[in-house]
């Protein structure tokens, strides 16, 4: 066939394989528009980029793939490793969402035969060419699992391979708008985390709030991005108690002062009632509970986890009051209203919130579970008339009132999220 017959592909792939073991910061890949090949090589490469000239993707990609289909197909077949390697190479970086190909690589993976450090950065680049890549974002999580647990953990750095992650998905995210795959890895890190770098995921959800926080003041319409921030949310709500810090427990006044700014204007002389309790009086004030006195509980902490909360409904408020025609930020606001009731039931069974209320935080169990009990609401009406909730309900009328006043877009978002309140028993 005509396709195989592309002299210059082994010459071409073995160029653009030297490139990638030599250069250990490769950023980029990009195809270059170019009509025809005048006698000049199709590569270009400089200071950390590669390229590849638009006239022999076709023939390039016809070669590596009748290749590797045919060695699919004969299984008898034997070629070494190193040349599999190679033309998985040329086939992935050209087009990444062959799933066959990535599975073939995988095998070479778990074979040994392909180092695992080398594929992190074979993939980084390939995520430069194609962000929203889930086939490529899939077998990255192969990659650091066998790492990272199935064979070769104690030999790596653990944290600094996790965290490397993190740069990897903000530059996916940035490169392609509402990246959901690169959020659902970021999503996956922090579980790795969890389970690889116990010691520090506090400092990691806490510096991870900070920078979803700037992320979506800057990208108001990402939805992915919106949805990492509510699973770190959940994550920060259901923190136990963290390690012994001074520095750590002397952001207790600022987390109170975030709580007592949101419902200063509820009651008057507010902030002076709560000022000089103890932190679980402030939390039974918010939440309109009585609590009996116990050592298990630890109120400071179910305090600070409670003001991220509050610092989300704060920081969604000035959004929307900048940006009232983004649905995005209105669907936050729901996020942030069923999470309110999951939250107040917890308390007033626990005084405190609890893991198994956890399996709670699907929207869709709570908006069932009111509409099928209508006449006996899941929300208590000491939580209704609760200090947090008569805060909330306030700044929830304030923001429908000023988006009401902008173009008829505007005014529809808000006219659905009061439904939405109606339906959650939460009306204004």
């Amino acid at each position: 066939m005509e396709e195989d017959i592309f002299l210059a592909a082994e010459k071409i792939l073995s160029d653009i394989e030297n490139i990638l073991r030599k250069d250990t910061n490769l950023i980029s890949f990009e195809i270059i528009p170019v009509k025809d090949n005048e006698n000049k090589s199709p590569i270009f490469y400089e200071k950390n980029s590669l390229g590849l000239a638009s006239w022999c993707i076709q023939p390039l990609y016809c070669y590596v793939y009748n290749r590797l289909i045919d060695l699919r197909q004969n299984l008898h077949q034997r070629e070494e490793p190193e040349v599999i390697a190679r033309w998985l190479l040329g086939a992935l970086l050209l087009n990444p969402d062959v799933s066959t190909f990535w599975n073939m690589r995988r095998g070479l993976l778990r074979s040994s035969k392909i180092d695992p450090i080398k594929e992190l950065q074979f993939i980084d680049v390939i995520l430069y060419f194609k962000a929203k890549c889930f086939e490529a974002f899939s077998y990255r999580r192969s990659v650091l699992q066998f790492i990272l647990i199935n064979d070769r953990g104690s030999t790596y750095n653990v944290e600094t391979i996790l965290r490397n992650e993190f740069y990897i998905t903000s530059l996916a995210a940035e490169r392609y708008k509402n990246n959901s795959h690169a959020w659902s890895h970021r999503e996956y890190i922090i579980r790795m985390f969890e389970l690889k770098c116990t010691k520090e995921i506090d400092i990691l959800l806490t510096e991870e709030w900070e920078e979803s926080t700037k992320w979506c003041n800057n990208h108001v319409s990402d939805y992915s991005g919106f949805a990492y921030r509510q699973f770190l949310l959940k994550k920060l709500l259901l923190r136990a108690q963290c390690p012994e810090q001074s520095e750590y427990f002397h952001k207790i006044c600022k987390r109170r002062e975030i709580i007592y700014e949101f419902v200063k204007n509820t009651i008057k002389d507010c902030c002076d009632a709560l000022s000089d309790k103890s932190d679980e009086e402030v939390l039974n004030r918010l939440h309109g509970v009585i609590s009996i006195k116990s050592s298990e509980i630890t109120f400071k902490q179910t305090l600070i986890n409670l003001s991220y909360w509050v610092e989300d409904c704060i920081i969604n408020e000035d959004l929307l009051n900048a940006f009232p025609g983004h649905e995005s930020l209105w669907y936050h606001r729901r996020f942030l209203v069923f999470l309110f009731i999951t939250l107040s039931n917890s308390y007033a069974n626990y005084f405190t919130y609890r893991v198994e209320d956890s399996k709670l935080f699907d929207i869709t169990k709570v908006y069932n579970k009111i509409n099928k009990h209508s006449e006996s609401t899941i929300i208590t009406e000491n939580t209704y008339h609760s200090l947090l909730s008569m805060a909330f309900r306030l700044r929830n009328k304030d923001i429908m009132f000023a988006a009401k006043q902008y173009e008829n877009y505007s005014n529809d978002l808000a006219e659905k999220f009061s439904n939405f309140l109606i339906c959650m028993k939460f009306e204004v």
